[in-house]
């Protein structure tokens, strides 16, 4: 079983829209539009992220103070590689 089994539908949403952003910093407003989430509280979207950290491990997401979140490089491309693997 893997890590990512674990997640739930929304919290593959947020880990998606990390992964396509390349390791650039996403806001908080960008996560919850392209994750589905536009209708959900800041808390909600920090409780996805929160999830998605114990699942993966707790430098998997990087918060960028004042600015947003990004994924950990190396995370990045084990995540990546996940990523291929299920849609092969």
């Amino acid at each position: 079983m893997h890590p990512l089994d674990d997640l739930g539908p929304q919290e593959l949403a947020v880990l998606e829209v990390l992964l396509e952003a390349g390791g650039r910093v996403v806001s908080r407003s960008e996560l919850n539009r392209r994750a589905g989430l536009a209708g959900a509280s800041a808390r909600r979207c920090e409780a996805l992220l929160v999830s998605v950290r114990r699942a993966l491990g707790p430098n998997v997401v990087v918060n960028v103070r004042g600015r947003g979140w990004r994924l950990d490089g190396a995370a990045f491309e084990v995540l990546e590689r996940e990523r291929h693997r299920r849609t092969a």
